[in-house]
């Protein structure tokens, strides 16, 4: 019972922010030994807890302030993710002196425009730990970009930690990204529609019209010929131009050619209503008129 009455009296007379105060002076004190400066004088008066609590509030917008700080350096949760090459280098026989080659301009730019892929891990070595240790990058991503979409932020860990994640795993991600949306709106934070990017150099949307070069022709062609059907026609255009088009293309020129007979349907009906009132005439009153 003393020992805990003792421990609560000191307790009671410890104060986190002199403790704080006193673990960046001798901060400080062991940064400037290791770079070799003269370390600051330490002085027996008490320290000014005021002004330092008062620093504390617009300490933030300097970065890290801690003097044992690395930029180099990397968070501890990211220090396991980290993947080191443990191949030892093979040693390359003496090759001859090798000729001077110009560089060629037009494959420099072929290199630069290589977009990363992302390097997943082989089934059954993927860690659910790596993914709750890259969480707190994910959430700083999503912070500053809120709609980004779950495949693109994915793959953006991917990219970063190679070999850590698998596929299976996006599931398990996009669950979590979905919740933390959901507690942001809670918060008050406006979420606009998803991005989404381009995975490829192909034009996404429709595909542009393969007939388009041709169609007066082959218009031209189902007048003349009402009946033919449309594998008639497109083995008639592969005779007439050979190497443009396939048995692929079928089903596209099937469509086009049924919407054709549509319209021409329709432009007949026109044209015989627009007959009617004549037709309907007596062949006297023609004759007498």
């Amino acid at each position: 019972m003393a020992t805990k009455s003792k421990l609560r009296e000191i307790a009671a007379d410890l104060d986190p922010l002199k403790l704080l105060e006193e673990m960046r002076a001798v901060q400080a004190y062991l940064a400037a030994l290791a770079d070799g400066e003269i370390p600051p004088p330490t002085t027996s008066e008490p320290s000014n807890l005021a002004a330092f609590v008062a620093s504390l509030s617009s300490a933030w917008h300097a970065g890290e302030i801690r003097p044992t700080f690395s930029t180099e350096a990397k968070p501890l949760y990211l220090r396991s993710l980290q993947k080191v090459s443990t191949q030892a280098p093979t040693a390359r026989p003496s090759a001859a002196p090798k000729l001077a080659i110009p560089p060629t301009t037009a494959a420099l730019p072929a290199k630069t425009s290589e977009k990363p892929k992302p390097v997943y891990a082989e089934p059954g070595q993927g860690r659910i730990q790596a993914l709750r240790m890259a969480w707190p990058i994910a959430c700083r991503r999503l912070e500053e970009f809120p709609n980004i979409n779950a495949m693109q932020l994915f793959e953006e860990l991917c990219i970063q930690f190679p070999g850590r994640f698998t596929r299976k795993q996006y599931k398990t991600f996009a669950r979590r990204v979905g919740v933390w949306r959901q507690a942001a709106r809670a918060r008050g934070v406006v979420i606009g529609p998803k991005t989404y990017r381009l995975l490829s150099d192909k034009p996404r949307g429709r595909r542009p019209n393969i007939f388009k070069d041709d169609w007066e022709e082959m218009a031209q062609c189902l007048e003349e010929r009402p009946d033919q059907t449309a594998l008639e026609l497109l083995v008639e255009f592969q005779a007439r131009y050979p190497g443009r088009y396939s048995l692929r293309q079928l089903y596209t020129l099937q469509k086009r050619v049924r919407v054709w007979r549509q319209l021409a349907v329709q432009r007949l009906i026109g044209e015989a209503s627009s007959l009617a009132p004549y037709a309907a005439l007596n062949p006297a009153c023609r004759a007498s008129g």
